[in-house]
This record gives C-alpha cells, structure tokens and sequence, in this order.
C-alpha cells in the first residue's frame, strides 16, 4: 500500500518537488499503477488510481493546456502529475501551480536528470514491492484463521481474532442484519453495538446496493467511516461483516487480507450452520414418526417424553401451523433463490417464534423446505401473533410468509391429525393460489364425498337444488343467497340470523320469503334443508 506522499518522503526521491501545496496530497489515496503518457487524452486509457509521468512535450507553446489535462485526470480518478522540466519545458507556469492547488490534484516536478523510463520503474518496483509484503500478510492471516476453522473456533474467537489483527472494532450481521457477533470494543455500555447497526440497515436501504462505504453517525454524535464486507454463505443472502473506521486499518493490512479473513469466516458460519440444521433434523425426524403414527403403532408417553430434551412437552393443547413462502406457491420445484428464502425463514423463525408462543416448536422439512410451528400451549390471538411475525421478517428480508392451520388437540397422539390438516389447507392454497396470510382448516363434513366426483355433476347438483342461487352475479341474488345460508346455520332461528347479518328481523323473513319463492318451496322443511346446505357447500367450492 504506496501512497505518493510516501515516496516523495523518502530521501531517494528528495530532488521530485512538490509544487502544490502538502494538503493536495491524499495520505490515505495509493497508487496502483504509474504510467508515461504525452497524450492529452490519456483519460482514456488509463486505469484508476494512476500516478501519471510526462515531459508535458505536447504543451510547450501552451502551457494553459495543462489545466485541461488536470481536469480529465481528476475525472480518471488519477492519484497526482509528475512533469518532467529541463526538457520541452523550463519551467512550470503559476497559473497552472495555482489551478493544482485550487482544485486539490498533486504537481510535482522531475529534474531533467531523471530518464522517465527510470523513474519509472523505480515506482513500479516500489509498488509491487509494496503488493507482495501484502500478499504475504495476507496469506499469513489466511493460515491464521484456518487453524482457528480447525480448532473449531466458534463466531466470537474469529471476530476477536479479526479485531485484534486490524485494530478496529467489528460487528457480525446475520442475513436479516441483525447482530450475531461483535469485537469486545463494544462490550461497554456507552459504545453499543446496535446503536451502529440501527444506522447501518437504514443507510442500506437507502443507499445503491453497489456501496459498500459509507459514513453514519457514532453514539457522541461524531462521524465514523464504516466498511460493510459481504460474507456469502447463501448465494442471493449473504451475511455482513461490518468494519468501523477502516481508515485506521495499519499498514500491510489490506483489502485483499480482509477479503481472506471474510472467505474464512464464511466457513466457519456454513459450518455453524450445518451443524444447527443436524440438530435440528434430530426433531424433525421425530416429528416425522407422530406424523406417521396410527393407533396399531401404539407408542408409549415414555417415549414421548424421551424426545422432550428436542423440545417436545406433554401438554394438553397442540396445534400444527404450516408455513411456506408466498413467492414459491406457484412453483412445482422452487428455485435456488426461493430454496434460500425458505431455508432463511426457518432459520428466522428458529430465533424469534419463542419471543411470540412458549415452548413452541420449529420444525424443517430439507427436501421440500417447508417450516411448521407446532404450538404446545394454548395461545390466544393466533391469527395476530402469526400477523406480526409476518411483519417482522417482511421488515428485515422482504419475505412474505403464509400460514396454513390445523385445529388443536389435546392429544398428542392427535398432532399428526392436525399437521394433517394444516398439510391439507396448503396443497389447497398452492392449487387455487390463495395468498391470503392465513388459512384455517375447516371440516368439510359430506362435502368431501364430493371431491371425486366430475365438476360437471357436482354443477348440475348444485344448479337443481339451487336454481339461481347455485351461481349468482347479480348483487341482489348474491345477497338472498347469504342470507339463506346464515338462516340455515342459524338453525332456521329468525332472531339468530338477523343478529348474524347485522339486519332486522323483518328484513329477514322477507328475504327468506324471497327465497322460497324462487326455489319454490319452504326451505326450513327436514326434506329440503340437508339438500340446500349440501348444495351451498358445494357451491361455494366450485365457485
């Protein structure tokens, strides 16, 4: 890492005269390639971060020239211009020193007893001297954090390890950035990690995802420079290593050692991760067995109660929530982007579904990458609490889950009965496309007699028991057609049926007076009611 204000601080190089003033001079800018041009449109052809050499041959007469070429490489990102004098140009002109200085872009001078080409690879060798003390660094930090991945060294060792390398603190975010890890710099209390990360997601959001720099404010109120370095463990979701004032990173630290350090960490965390997802499996495949019990098996509660330390309680209330990603609904095979977001999700769900039901559980099924909550304890507002974690991981990954639910049992020889359920409200959804958040199961009763019979049969069924109520477009229709179906629910109870609908008394008998008009014959007579309640069942299936 050279910059030119080292080189002209050594004594080899004490006859190149700065002719701008020492401010114009960027101590942290280094140079990644010198360059000999006497083309006035070198801007073109040259990299970023180019020291340029010229004899200036082509500005001889006009010397004010010279500020068009300050300018194009000022566009090129260059670090500074080194001119030769003695040659084509005695001298350099004021009015160009001045300009230098006026927009902050290093001049120096060449004496005429340097030959270009030398000093050239003066430089150069400078440089790539420079390049291989990094490298070298950066391989020795490679080994460093190899033998940490051997000893098994979890996140926080590596963190530390890293922090103490680069002498600056360091935060570990997870996919959702949320603070997995931290540097011991902010073990005390007045330098909190999450007030930094508070103020790193919000400039991430608002800044181009091709940032990967930027400035946020510090717990005092002072400026700090933070450097965010993706950490891919996931292909489209990667974890961030955050860097605070990496300005201060000594010399040879580089980005290409950080980058080492960062491919390490990275297999640490998939490791940490497989190994989480093993665990896990360990209860899943449990899972799996009360799924696939029936009565001949006949297992005991001991056994049951063997798999507690997997979470597992005996209570008398289990629920079964299925969840999956409203993105991958449409999809027969997901693909990998939408296999991440539901590996992610259940990762998420892992951490934050005990903040919502105690002693639930999160299961993860690997090959189809589905997620189910089973709820050990009866929980009031479960359609809220479900709401909110939607919400949540909407907020921190932009994914928008759906819950398909199974009724409770009290029973757990009956979890299977409900993740059954649930099961069944999902394949549901994904053949109708429903993408509501939520969805209860509801028993079917006679109606699921239906289900293998031809539409066409189950219409005409419908359209005979029903006349123009079976399928009704007109609001009007539409309307008689509620009412009749809360009428029957409400067990032909005139007084329950207005309270249902919100309407009076009158109002219903009129309309039920309406309806049996049209289907031409009193509908709360035990000969017509069962066909009628059938048919606005199956109706309402087909619809």
């Amino acid at each position: 890492m050279t910059t030119l204000a080292e080189i002209l601080s050594l004594p080899r190089y004490s006859d190149l005269k700065l002719l701008t003033n020492q401010e114009s001079v960027d101590t942290q800018k280094t140079i990644q390639s010198v360059e000999i041009s006497e083309t006035p449109d070198i801007e073109h052809y040259i990299p970023n971060d180019v020291l340029l050499l010229t004899t200036a041959m082509s500005y001889v007469d006009d010397q004010k020239g010279l500020i068009s070429l300050i300018d194009s490489l000022i566009r090129a990102k260059a670090v500074g211009l080194g001119i030769k004098t003695g040659r084509f140009i005695g001298k350099i002109e004021p009015e160009i020193i001045a300009y230098a200085e006026k927009v902050n872009f290093p001049l120096f001078d060449i004496p005429n007893t340097y030959s270009l080409g030398s000093l050239l690879h003066q430089l150069l060798n400078k440089i790539w001297g420079t390049r291989y003390e990094e490298i070298s660094f950066a391989l020795d930090i490679q080994k460093k954090f190899f033998s940490l991945l051997v000893q098994n060294a979890n996140n926080q060792v590596v963190i530390n390890k890293l922090s103490e390398i680069v002498k600056t603190p360091i935060i570990l975010l997870n996919p959702f950035k949320e603070i997995m890890d931290y540097s011991k710099q902010f073990n005390q209390s007045r330098n909190p990690a999450q007030h930094y990360v508070n103020q790193i997601v919000q400039t991430m959001q608002e800044m181009p995802k091709e940032n990967d720099s930027f400035i946020i404010n510090g717990p005092k109120g002072h400026e700090v420079q933070i450097s965010i370095i993706p950490i891919r463990v996931h292909t489209y979701f990667p974890h961030y290593l955050v860097i605070v004032n990496p300005e201060q990173i000594p010399y040879p630290i580089s980005s290409f050692a950080i980058d080492q350090a960062a491919m390490v960490l990275s297999f640490v965390l998939f490791k940490n991760e497989k190994v989480s997802e093993s665990r896990q499996s360990i209860a899943t495949e449990y899972f799996k067995e009360l799924i696939d019990y029936h009565s001949g098996s006949n297992p005991s509660v001991r056994s049951f109660e063997l798999n507690m330390k997997h979470g597992y309680l005996l209570s008398d209330y289990y629920q079964v929530v299925h969840v999956f990603d409203e993105t991958a609904l449409e999809e027969t095979m997901p693909s990998l982007h939408q296999e991440e977001r539901l590996v992610l999700s259940s990762q998420w769900l892992q951490k934050h579904v005990p903040d919502y039901f105690a002693n639930a559980l999160v299961l993860f099924f690997g090959v189809s990458k589905e997620s189910v909550i089973l709820i050990q304890r009866e929980t009031a507002e479960l359609d809220e609490k479900l709401l909110e974690i939607r919400n949540q991981l909407s907020e921190s990954l932009d994914i928008q889950l759906v819950f398909s639910i199974g009724n409770p049992y009290t029973d757990w020889k009956r979890i299977n009965q409900s993740y059954t359920e649930a099961r069944l409200m999902f394949d549901e959804r994904k053949n109708k496309l429903q993408t509501q958040p939520i969805i209860h199961y509801k028993d079917k009763g006679m109606v699921q007699l239906f289900h293998h019979l031809e539409k066409n049969d189950v219409r005409f069924f419908c359209e005979n028991i029903l006349k123009d109520f079976a399928y009704p477009k007109e609001p009007a229709l539409a309307e008689l057609r509620k009412t009749l179906a809360v009428y029957l629910g409400a067990q032909c109870e005139i007084a329950s049926a207005a309270s249902a609908l919100f309407v009076h008394r009158n109002t219903v008998k009129y309309r039920i007076l309406r309806c049996e008009e049209i289907l031409g014959h009193a509908v709360n007579s035990p000969s017509h009611s069962l066909n009628l309640r059938l048919a606005l069942a199956l109706s309402d299936e087909n619809h």
